[in-house]
């Protein structure tokens, strides 16, 4: 802000003087008398003159009547008027004086003088008019001169009649001769002097650019050409051809526009922070200026001129007090100040042109001195801009160096090596970490050693590719290669590089480290991700993805499928531990690949189960190297701790005949012939046959596995629940029985009798008790009065859960975590599952009758049906089965084994409860016989468990 306020105070320092020269051109002096005597120099005519507009018909004369020139016409225009000056000259001296009247405007269209004697008789007439000159002088002029004298107390009238369009003010100056002698010998010196100083300051900035390069200098230059133009058709210069004199005034707006358009160039180049829009203003302003002037007439064009050279200044003057470039302290000062010279040289120039200012040697010398000390302040601008623009250079240029400096440092102590090169792979320069990774002492070592980069690497068409590479992409990134040492050890290292064009040349910049060991660690992941840990055989992972690539690969004949699964093995890994049986796979692996051919690729799918994938071989080829594996492993013997085992191996095969089926099908199906391998016998090959039913069944079970396990995911399971009656006593609460069913994916309702045989076979019962355990016990939490007038509700539990290690621990952790009261629960287990697995059956039964739960014994009487069990088992209810109940009714014998059943559990303290129990004949029944608890479609129906409803 400071340096806007003195900007603003220069400016109007100029604007003051502009006022105060300007009042001076327009006042008029109340005499038309010029008296004149021998000490005599100069008078303004326009000063001592009466002024008049008459027609252009009127003559000298009718300008002398009185009153008579004057005319009240307003139809009276530049074009068809003439305005007059009359002045009495009265030499009041005692000798004659010469004089000379001086107009300085060749481009006047019609100009007349006369000079009269006191009785109004032409002494001498004169007559101008622009484009034809005066041909009538001895020398050309660069005004309209007269030349006459005046006796002694001589008394004469000079009458000037002028039309033109233009400024009708303008300065006509009575001379001494002698004065206007000495002033035009001043003149011509003053013209050389300032024609001299434009031009040595225009060839300074043209001789400066074409070194520097600097485009403000060169703008500089040009600016100083045109002004020596301008200053030469001020000067009338066109009076060198005549005609062109009545164009002096459109060819001096033409150079004036240029000036403003060149001085453009100078304000955008030492501001660069001015906006497109404004520099876009910059330059239109002086082409409206120039168009408008022009397709104007005279006096419009004057006027136009005049108000946008002050227009364009100041807006020159604002860009740069608004757009200082503050990194350039007193740029937008100085450039101002050259601005504000500018303005009074303009102020002075208004003054001479309105005509109240002469051209005389002070003023021109006056004129002068400003337009140097503008012209100087505005190259001196151009040289702070420069010299700021320099030291900005020179501290970029410092901080260049200093970053070489650093880059030479980083190049020098780098870890990583690094090189540059030619396209062809000359070697021009490395540093020590490359030296110290290919193995050279230095690098003028390395460097004298190295013919070309090709030596880098162990097989030389690698760069070949590298180099390609880098051409179409222009930068190669981590790029792994195997590389060679100075004495000839291969190594791994990774490459990063790029092309840079430099004067010489293309060259390639590169960065080297050593990847050996990442390389054999990758090397080795990608060994463990593709083999067996423990065998070193393929794993299943990459069994199948082979298996996928070579169904689809046409170039392969046959393909056959070989699943192989070791007998008796749970005996070697039961009775001799884990690390017994991780040794005996290792054997088998290992005993297996080297039994197989060329064509066969060997794999192990899971604990003691192999897969084996044979390509090209003939159907009879398939079945003989399966009795090959089969025979390998029978005739094997493993030794553990002095004891000796036999094996065999069940072998599922299946020909891949249909290159349409999924791999994970034809795995599925070379199991299934496996299985049925150790159905028949073990130790034997069954291969696969789509039509073969015992295959089918296996596939549906498998159906099954599949849906069991999406069923778990997708949250299928539902919980169910079966009421049941109590028969010997009022219905204090809720007793019920808790039942699972899957909602398969077109929403239809699987009963357990459907997929549990399958989830037995395949021991995912555990999973699936432990589904209904917490998801009963979390909807018992989530509905505490249901809980609270609950008496007894009953789960039941598989065999596989009973002897599962983890199961019991499980399930005290449920009864901890939804705080479920363990007088609550019954768990129900089938008759034959508890008598096949009876110790671990009584130790879980006797953990949880401690704590509070209930144990039925389900389906009593359809196993071993043996009461003795009953004195062993820790039991508290015996539900009868209900075979024996649906027909009591009409079969005494089914009648007599329930009152049986019953009469033994009350011997033993027990409560029974009857299923299958359809009708209320048969619950009548029942209820005589003494059955505690009726359960079945004549008490409900299973209903799911979120809409319980009491009995």
């Amino acid at each position: 802000m400071p340096l806007i306020k003195k900007g603003f105070i220069l400016l109007s320092a100029a604007l003051l003087v502009f006022l105060w020269v300007v009042p001076v051109a327009v006042s008029t002096a109340a005499t038309n008398q010029l008296r004149i005597d021998e000490s005599f120099d100069i008078a303004t005519i326009n000063e001592v003159s009466n002024q008049f507009i008459t027609p252009l018909s009127a003559s000298y004369f009718d300008v002398l009547q009185p009153n008579g020139a004057l005319s009240n016409d307003d139809t009276l225009t530049e074009q068809n008027s003439r305005f007059w000056l009359s002045t009495e000259l009265v030499n009041t001296g005692f000798s004659t004086v010469p004089l000379v009247l001086n107009i300085d405007r060749l481009n006047l269209d019609d100009l007349h003088i006369y000079l009269l004697d006191d009785n109004e008789r032409i002494i001498k007439s004169y007559r101008y008019q622009a484009g034809k000159g005066d041909y009538s002088l001895q020398k050309l002029l660069p005004s309209i001169r007269l030349s006459f004298s005046l006796a002694a107390q001589e008394r004469s009238r000079l009458l000037i009649g002028i039309r033109d369009e233009g400024l009708q003010e303008f300065p006509i100056a009575l001379w001494h001769k002698q004065k206007i002698v000495q002033y035009d010998q001043n003149m011509q010196v003053l013209i050389g002097v300032v024609i001299g100083i434009l031009g040595v300051l225009a060839g300074y900035f043209l001789l400066s650019y074409l070194f520097q390069r600097t485009p403000s200098r060169f703008w500089l230059a040009m600016n100083n050409g045109v002004l020596i133009a301008l200053f030469f058709i001020a000067q009338g210069g066109l009076a060198w051809w005549p005609s062109l004199t009545n164009a002096s005034e459109d060819v001096f707006t033409l150079l004036l526009g240029i000036t403003f358009l060149i001085l453009a160039k100078v304000t955008h180049n030492l501001f660069s922070r001015i906006p497109l829009i404004l520099r876009i203003v910059t330059f239109g302003l002086p082409v409206v200026m120039m168009t408008w002037a022009l397709l104007s007439n005279d006096y419009q064009a004057s006027l136009i001129v005049m108000a946008g050279a002050a227009l364009i200044g100041i807006y020159h003057v604002l860009l740069a007090l608004i757009y200082n470039d503050k990194r350039t302290p007193g740029l937008s000062r100085i450039f101002t100040i050259a601005w504000v010279f500018f303005f009074v040289l303009y102020a002075i120039l208004l003054d001479t042109l309105l005509g109240s200012l002469l051209y005389t040697t002070p003023v021109v010398t006056i004129i002068l001195i400003i337009l140097c000390a503008g012209l100087l302040c505005l190259g001196f601008s151009v040289e702070l801009k420069e010299r700021s623009f320099n030291i900005q250079k020179l501290l970029e240029r410092e901080a260049t160096i200093t970053n070489l400096n650093r880059f030479y440092d980083l190049f020098r102590n780098s870890a990583e090596g690094l090189y540059t090169s030619t396209l062809d792979g000359e070697l021009k320069t490395v540093n020590p970490a490359m030296c110290a990774l290919f193995g050279y002492e230095d690098e003028s070592h390395m460097l004298s050693a190295i013919a070309n980069t090709r030596e880098f690497y162990a097989n030389k068409e690698d760069r070949d590719l590298m180099v390609g590479e880098l051409l179409a992409d222009g930068i190669i990134m981590g790029r792994e290669f195997q590389g060679l040492k100075a004495d000839g050890s291969e190594f791994w290292f990774s490459i990063s590089c790029q092309v840079r064009n430099a004067q010489d040349g293309k060259f390639l910049y590169g960065s080297i480290i050593d990847v050996t060991e990442k390389k054999h660690s990758d090397l080795s992941l990608q060994y463990m991700v593709s083999h067996d840990a423990l065998t070193g055989v393929f794993n299943r992972r990459h069994f199948e993805s082979m298996l996928k690539n070579k169904l689809a690969n046409e170039d392969i004949q046959s393909i056959t499928l070989l699943y192989l699964d070791l007998d008796r093995f749970k005996v070697v890994n039961d009775t001799c531990g884990h690390k017994a049986g991780d040794a005996l796979i290792k054997e088998v692996a290992l005993l297996l690949s080297d039994a197989l051919p060329d064509n066969a690729m060997i794999a192990r799918l899971g604990g003691d189960e192999f897969g084996v994938v044979i390509d090209n071989e003939a159907p009879e080829g398939t079945h003989s190297i399966a009795e090959t594996l089969l025979d390998a492993v029978h005739d094997y013997h493993f030794m553990w701790d002095k004891r000796i085992f036999n094996l065999g191996v069940s072998i599922g095969l299946v020909e891949c005949d249909n290159r349409t089926t999924p791999s994970e099908q034809y795995l599925s199906m070379a199991d299934a012939a496996c299985y049925f391998a150790k159905e028949q016998g073990r130790n034997q090959i069954h291969q696969y046959n789509k039509d073969d039913k015992s295959i089918q069944r296996y596939q549906k079970e498998l159906d099954w596995v599949t849906e069991i396990n999406q069923a778990h995911t997708e949250e299928r399971f539902l919980l169910y629940y079966q009421p049941l009656r109590p028969l010997s006593s009022p219905n204090d609460g809720y007793y019920y029985e808790v039942l699972l069913r899957l909602k398969n994916p077109d929403g239809n309702i699987i009963k357990p009798t459907a997929f549990l045989p399958t989830a037995e076979r395949f021991e995912m019962n555990v999973k699936i008790d432990k589904w209904v355990l917490t998801n009963t016990f979390k909807w018992l939490q989530e509905n505490p009065e249901h809980l609270a007038n609950l008496k007894r509700c009953s789960i039941n539990l598989n065999c596989h859960s009973l002897t599962d290690r983890d199961f019991k621990l499980f399930v005290l952790n449920a009864f901890d975590r939804y705080e479920i009261p363990y007088h609550k629960i019954c768990f129900e287990v089938i008759e034959s599952v508890a008598i096949i697995k009876m110790e671990d059956t009584v130790g879980f039964m006797q953990t949880f009758n401690e704590l509070g739960c209930s144990f039925a014994l389900d389906d009593f009487g359809s196993g071993f049906s043996s009461y003795s069990y009953l004195k062993h088992l820790p039991v508290d209810i015996v539900k009868i089965d209900g075979a024996f109940i649906k027909d009591m009714l009409t079969d005494p014998v089914d009648a007599a084994m329930v009152a049986s059943i019953k009469d033994v559990a009350k011997a033993m303290g027990m409560q029974t409860v009857a299923e299958f129990v359809e009708s209320d004949a048969t619950m009548a029944q029942l209820g005589k016989i003494g059955i505690d608890y009726a359960q079945g479609f004549g008490v409900a129906h299973p209903t799911p468990l979120n809409e319980f409803k009491p009995l």
